[in-house]
Parts: structure tokens; C-alpha cells; sequence
């Protein structure tokens, strides 16, 4: 009777023991599906927020500039527009009143920090006062 509750008891530790292997190979394959799919949402949110600082870099770079030519004396009341490319790279347009002011406009922009090139597609329509 010993060796036969022996027995029993062997059976019952070696069954029990390939179930738990058989739901730990269940558990590994989840857990390494959970591990690929945070890995995916890492490397995305990664991604996002590298355009998230691109972006807010453009932004700061062109309203430095937009602010440093707005409230320049020589461009008062000229139309112009301020766009910002990667890389530091400012586009200027519209027009100003003088080519003196077209030039200050350009060295303003391209001594703006974080400026690295500017665009210049300003033109020049000077002012018809009366």
C-alpha cells in the first residue's frame, strides 16, 4: 500500500508539475507578447515626441524672429511672414519699405539663435505716403 500512495503521490507531483510548465510556456508566450507590444509603444511614443520637440523648436525659432522683426523701428508696418523649415532654416516674404530694411531684416533673422539659414523672398514696395 506504501509504494502504491508512492506511486500516486509521484504521479500526482509529475502531473502537476508538467501543467505548471505547460501554463508557464502560456504565461512566457503572454508575458513575451505584453514585452513586444510595450516595446512597440515605447519606440512610437519615442517617435512622437522627437516630432513633438521638432516642432516646438520650429515654433520657438519663428517667434523669436517674428518678434525681433516686428518690433524693429526700420520694419514698422511691413508685411511680412516668418515660416521656419527643420534644420534652422527661417523663409522670410512679404515685402518691406527700403532694400536698407531688407537687408537688416535678413541679418536680424540669421542672428537669431537657433537660426541656421534664412530664406530671403522679401520684397521691397516702399511705402506711398502722401
Amino acid at each position: 500500500m506504501t509504494r502504491n500512495f508512492l506511486r500516486g503521490a509521484v504521479c500526482v507531483v509529475f502531473l502537476f508539475g508538467a501543467m505548471n510548465a505547460v501554463g508557464q510556456q502560456k504565461e512566457d508566450s503572454i508575458s513575451d507578447k505584453v514585452d513586444r507590444e510595450l516595446h512597440r509603444a515605447e519606440k512610437k511614443l519615442r517617435e512622437s515626441w522627437g516630432d513633438i520637440q521638432k516642432a516646438t523648436h520650429r515654433m520657438t525659432i519663428q517667434g523669436r524672429v517674428y518678434a525681433r522683426l516686428y518690433w524693429d523701428k526700420q520694419l514698422a508696418d511691413a508685411p511680412f511672414q516668418v515660416e521656419t523649415k527643420d534644420g534652422g532654416v527661417v523663409v522670410l516674404k512679404g515685402s518691406v519699405p527700403t532694400s536698407e530694411a531688407k537687408h537688416h531684416a535678413v541679418e536680424l533673422a540669421q542672428s537669431t539663435l537657433g537660426v541656421n539659414e534664412t530664406v530671403d523672398e522679401l520684397g521691397v514696395a516702399p511705402n506711398k505716403e502722401k
